[in-house]
């Protein structure tokens, strides 16, 4: 017999109370009647205290119930019922959480965090179970519930490092449905990981539930220098009919010491172009750059490479150059103002990504063949043309082509091409006394997204003389307002293409903002986007997902081969789980035979390279609420902890019985007493 709580017993003291009582009571004196007194001697009575006790039914029946309502409160249980229970199985279920992100294989984390998976494994009691969980971006069951230690340890030694990012929550969050599925009275996870910082947000809802246990094994290094290539950049030049490109990569140095002299190398298909050495201050960040070459071939592939050190993974950077796709515009101009054109085609010539090839076209010339294979037209104060009537101009539209109109007073817009413009022009207004200013800005658009930081663009410099009034419609978006609420600019999309109107002129006839320093990027940003331009991607992130058939623009089967030569022939979407080029190749005969072959550079996340940990009492509190726990005990198949006992106790409920027992000794006492008292009453 044991109890779980023993300091009650220290009230079975009160047991002497009724032999106390006993002892104690006095002696009734018998009263008797005389008819006089003044004969009898008065002397002091002298009571005589009781020595020995008369009624010992009624004594133990106290004592007794005393003794039961006492050990009730100590909670008494059997030790041996509690030690058997444990040993008939489900004592305990064990989920090793074990991050393989990218981070962790700098220097010795890898095997130590195996190591320390294997010796979680070994903690196991014959009747245990344990899941094994790998994680880094995503978490998956590596291997299901299960009490044989020899598979558990197998699935560990044969998991490896991936090239993914930190998340703990996705993992957390799995671990906590196991152990909510679970039947098992004590419930673990062991968190295994470097606890690199940027894996936490502190947002992630994970919450475990009470008596889970969360102990948390680090493998983090005191120090951990590391190089690191977050991105290189690109600068494009024409040389002899030749596009060239010089690439600058950035070194980052994630360690609290500078260093110098660290090699870095240019590598373009397979061959090594040039080696400069860098100089890296603690903390800090610089950029190389290397010498030209010539973009010869549709997809140009590249590897720069900085230094050595613990974590290989991100002192690589991969990246593709493709040659500029141009973007082919046509500028209508009024042939009664030569200079119309001047600002507009200079602004659009000073670009090289994307290359703008603009035919400047007086409106009384233009045909509709100049319309077929624009990417955008624009109509700058011109009126509409007739080569774009009877739907000319609409049908170029909507299969995909962009519209912008800059509309002055010479612009007119016929009334059966009305459902092509958002909204209908009016009659000019006249600021020419203080200038009209740009006030609302949505800054949502793509238009003007560059422009949302402090900073990076001051519309209000720019005055606007003249500018015609627009009446938009239910289904038009309107882009900027004047300073009076007068419409700026206005979109409409009409099937696959967009128009938007621009109500002054872009050159200086109107305003000043041609003269202005946002006006390049505000026409580079009007016309990429009418145009419908997405600059090629050079590079991507492990984890990324990507849709083979929109990348080759052909819907059929096309065979995949992975940086480790695993060949997946897919059609649609495709995940990025590897560090290195993707080839993308025809499978076969159809409509992807005669596209051109693709690749896919992918690199590590740069968080990944951001080796800061956190503190794994910080995570631990976030998510059980306390700011530690015990660290997990090995247990034997016959021991038992708290937890075994508190339920044994909960099972057997031996207090109640007790309780009851007690209760009833003293309701029998009460009877007892009171006929013991009345028969005394009467000798």
């Amino acid at each position: 017999m044991s109890f779980l709580t023993p300091f009650f017993l220290l009230a079975s003291a009160a047991v002497a109370l009724p032999i106390f009582v006993h002892l104690i009571q006095r002696e009734r004196k018998r009263v008797i009647q005389f008819p006089s007194l003044m004969f009898v001697q008065r002397i002091p009575y002298q009571s005589v205290r009781r020595r020995r006790i008369r009624h010992w039914a009624l004594l133990l029946m106290r004592c007794a119930a005393l003794l039961m309502i006492v050990a009730a409160f100590a909670r008494p249980f059997l030790r041996q019922q509690a030690i058997a229970a444990a040993a008939a199985g489900g004592s305990r279920e064990l989920v090793v959480v074990l991050d393989h992100s990218a981070s962790m294989g700098f220097g010795d984390h890898w095997q130590r965090a195996r190591d320390a998976a294997h010796a979680a494994i070994r903690s196991l009691g014959a009747n245990d179970r344990a899941t094994l969980v790998l994680f880094s971006r995503n978490a998956e069951e590596n291997m299901r519930a299960t009490t044989d230690r020899a598979r558990l340890d197998a699935a560990i030694d044969i998991a490896k490092v991936d090239a993914d990012s930190t998340r703990y929550g996705p993992a957390l969050k799995l671990a906590e449905s196991i152990l909510g599925r679970s039947q098992a009275r004590r419930k673990e996870a062991v968190l295994i990981s470097d606890f690199q910082r940027a894996g936490w947000t502190g947002s992630e809802d994970v919450h475990f539930g009470e008596g889970y246990t969360l102990t948390p094994v680090s493998v983090a290094s005191p120090k951990s220098n590391n190089i690191a290539i977050p991105s290189v950049t690109f600068a494009r030049a024409s040389f002899s009919g030749q596009e060239r490109v010089t690439v600058s990569a950035g070194i980052a140095n994630k360690g609290s010491e500078p260093v110098s002299d660290v090699p870095v190398t240019l590598e373009v298909e397979g061959h090594q172009i040039q080696t400069q050495q860098a100089k890296i201050g603690a903390n800090a960040t610089a950029s190389v750059s290397f010498t030209q070459f010539t973009v010869d071939r549709p997809i140009v592939k590249g590897t720069v490479r900085a230094g050595t050190d613990p974590l290989p993974a991100d002192n690589v950077f991969h990246f593709t150059v493709s040659p500029a796709a141009p973007v082919s515009l046509l500028l209508l101009t009024n042939p009664d103002r030569s200079d119309s054109a001047l600002y507009l085609s200079q602004a659009l010539a000073i670009s090289t990504t994307p290359i703008f090839r603009t035919e400047v076209v007086p409106v009384t010339r233009v045909t509709p063949a100049n319309f077929e294979k624009r990417s955008v037209v624009i109509f700058n104060d011109v009126p509409f043309p007739s080569a774009g009537a009877n739907g000319t101009l609409k049908k170029y539209v909507e299969s995909g082509g962009g519209l912008l109109v800059a509309a002055g007073d010479r612009t007119t817009w016929p009334q059966g091409e009305a459902d092509l413009l958002p909204g209908t022009l009016g009659p000019s207004v006249d600021r020419t006394a203080r200038g009209a200013t740009l006030g609302f800005r949505d800054y949502g658009h793509a238009v003007f997204e560059i422009f949302k930081a402090p900073r990076s663009g001051d519309f209000s410099a720019a005055r606007i003389y003249r500018y015609r009034t627009l009446t938009t419609g239910p289904n038009d978006r309107v882009l900027a307002r004047f300073d009076d609420g007068a419409v700026a600019a206005a979109e409409r999309k009409v099937g696959l293409g967009r128009v938007i109107v621009l109500t002054s002129t872009l050159d200086d006839s109107y305003s000043d903002l041609p003269k202005k320093p946002i006006y390049l990027p505000l026409v580079h940003q009007l016309v990429k986007y009418l145009g419908q331009f997405e600059a090629p991607r050079s590079w991507m992130t492990v984890g990324q997902v990507v849709d083979v058939s929109a990348l080759t623009k052909a819907r059929a089967n096309w065979l995949v081969v992975t940086p480790s030569g695993k060949r997946v022939t897919s059609a649609g979407p495709l995940e990025l789980s590897e560090q290195g080029v993707y080839e993308i190749r025809p499978a076969g005969g159809g409509n992807e035979a005669t596209a051109a072959p693709q690749a896919l550079a992918v690199n590590i996340d740069p968080a990944e390279s951001d080796l800061t940990p956190i503190d794994p009492a910080e995570l631990v509190a976030a998510v059980t609420g306390k700011a530690t726990q015990a660290a997990a005990v090995t247990l034997g198949p016959t021991e038992t902890t708290e937890a075994d006992v508190k339920d044994a106790e909960k099972r057997q409920a031996l207090w109640w019985y007790l309780m009851l027992a007690g209760l009833l000794l003293l309701a029998v006492e009460t009877v007892v007493s009171n006929r013991l008292s009345q028969g005394e009453r009467f000798l």
